[in-house]
């Protein structure tokens, strides 16, 4: 269960972040959601292959930088999405 935490908490920082960007940018809040989600855990896969994974430490802060990793890549993915679902709506 321990290897999946991190993947976890990059998902729900892109959650959590995804549709807030997605509405603030103009986008639809509930594609923001499955881009938030998707964006999440790639972002966490995009800092890992760059080897960024570590940059915080251990322990809570690594914990941290996994919410924070999700929500980069939640916030970008899920304004693409959400822009892109308005415009076609």
């Amino acid at each position: 269960m321990e290897q999946f935490l991190p993947l976890i908490l990059s998902a729900v920082g892109g959650t959590v972040l995804g549709p807030i960007v997605s509405k603030v940018l103009g986008g639809s809040g509930s594609s923001g959601l499955l881009g938030g989600i998707l964006g999440g855990i790639g972002g966490h896969f995009g800092a890992d292959a760059a080897g960024l994974q570590g940059l915080l430490g251990s322990g809570i802060m690594g914990h941290v930088q996994s919410l924070l990793e999700g929500g980069v890549g939640g916030g970008v993915l899920g304004t693409v999405l959400g822009t892109v679902m308005k415009s076609r709506g």
